[in-house]
């Protein structure tokens, strides 16, 4: 076991129990383009076309052969863009009687999952980029841990699909002739497949990231390329070659203060996050797809669950507004700095809100910039005094060393 012994646990309520509630009813779903970073789309479909789940839908015009395929069967409602044209998302209204693509599962794995559009399950470290598809890894993470604020331990969504886990697991194993490191957090987690490399993990977040895992395992440069991918995606692989088509659903967590009864459910893929959560949360709450710590608020084009997220998190949408909050007790109050007698107090939960509470690039990359994405600096964000966003400058700085090679 390796343990983390510094991090940060926020105590925020609303912790889901593991067990499954409900499958909402979806009727659009959403590929987004703040999902895939550096992604510039070469659109294959125009609004009004009519798709079946897993058609090809755009391509990376910056990386060519990786293409993205619809989560669902239907008609191409809207394509959404930004500032100087930027891609923003791709609506898809799901058809009463959906129809899917299907493939061949006896070609190559690596075509599969190109053609399938799995391939974008994979991200490159450095720079947390899908890789080329002609590329191959010195070394691939399967993330099975989870301890972003809310999550769910992994364990107990991969047990509901753990003949479809495994069979990913080995499709993996016996197609990349690298190590496969899958790390892990619960102690009955399965670990029966041969060849794959287990690694149990304890401690607080960030022991559940995928970079935490990289650096006590097999640290990354600029010629030490690792590839990560999550327990979702593995599920989705198997799935794949179990069906010969793309799945459609899959477990996630629904918590927070906000949540009536925090659990989890079957969520559509990249499904409506108003109708997943309908009649679920109670009324001025900001949802937000993934963690409190680094997700998107499902506000206009980004009201769709993440293209990698499993989690979806909703507190109150209020900032706290004390006079003279900065010199109060704050018995109420959270935070990692001793700023408040809650410090010493140490009440079980917090009610967390949306108010915030107020080198060079070589010295960044000696230091392990490389190792990191963006999501791995969302605590320091948090628990900063001032409150920068560090999330933001290392994505820039990952951006321009990536633009540099």
């Amino acid at each position: 076991m390796i343990k983390i012994s510094k991090g940060l646990d926020l105590p925020i309520s609303g912790i889901p129990d593991p067990v499954l509630s409900d499958m909402p009813k979806v009727t659009t779903v959403s590929l987004l383009g703040n999902d895939f970073t550096g992604m510039k789309p070469t659109m294959l479909v125009k609004p009004g076309d009519i798709v079946k789940r897993g058609t090809k839908i755009f391509e990376d015009k910056k990386n060519p052969g990786v293409f993205f395929t619809s989560p669902a069967g239907g008609i191409v409602k809207e394509i959404s863009r930004g500032e100087r044209r930027k891609f923003l998302s791709i609506d898809i209204e799901i058809a009463d009687n959906e129809d899917h693509v299907e493939f061949d599962t006896n070609e190559n794995t690596r075509n599969l999952l190109i053609n399938s559009g799995l391939w974008n399950a994979f991200r490159s470290r450095p720079f947390n980029r899908t890789p080329s598809i002609d590329s191959s890894p010195n070394a691939i993470f399967i993330n099975a841990c989870d301890t972003n604020p809310l999550a769910v331990d992994p364990y107990f969504i991969i047990k509901e699909d753990l003949n479809y886990f495994n069979r990913g697991l080995k499709a993996l194993y016996e197609n990349f002739s690298c190590p496969i490191h899958c790390c892990y957090q619960n102690a009955d987690f399965d670990l029966s497949v041969d060849g794959i490399n287990y690694h149990q993990f304890s401690g607080p977040h960030p022991s559940g990231l995928t970079s935490t895992h990289i650096n006590k395992i097999y640290p990354v440069n600029l010629k030490r390329i690792a590839w990560t991918i999550g327990y979702q995606d593995v599920i989705s692989i198997g799935y794949l070659l179990e069906h010969a088509f793309l799945r459609t659903h899959k477990l996630i967590a629904l918590g927070g203060p906000s949540v009536f009864s925090p659990s989890l459910i079957k969520a559509r893929i990249s499904g409506n996050i108003d109708e997943l959560t309908a009649g679920k949360l109670e009324t001025g709450s900001r949802v937000i797809s993934g963690s409190v710590l680094y997700g998107h608020a499902s506000e206009g084009v980004m009201n769709y669950l993440g293209f990698y997220d499993s989690l979806i998190s909703a507190i109150p949408d209020q900032a706290n507004d004390i006079f003279l909050n900065w010199l109060m007790p704050g018995s109420k109050l959270h935070s990692k700095l001793n700023v408040f007698i809650s410090s010493f107090l140490k009440p079980s939960n917090f009610i967390f809100n949306t108010s915030v509470n107020g080198g060079d690039r070589e010295q960044a990359v000696d230091l392990g910039m490389l190792e990191l994405a963006p999501e791995d600096l969302a605590v320091c964000s948090y628990i900063c005094p001032s409150k920068y966003d560090y999330c933001s400058i290392l994505a820039n700085n990952l951006n321009e060393l990536y633009l540099e090679q």
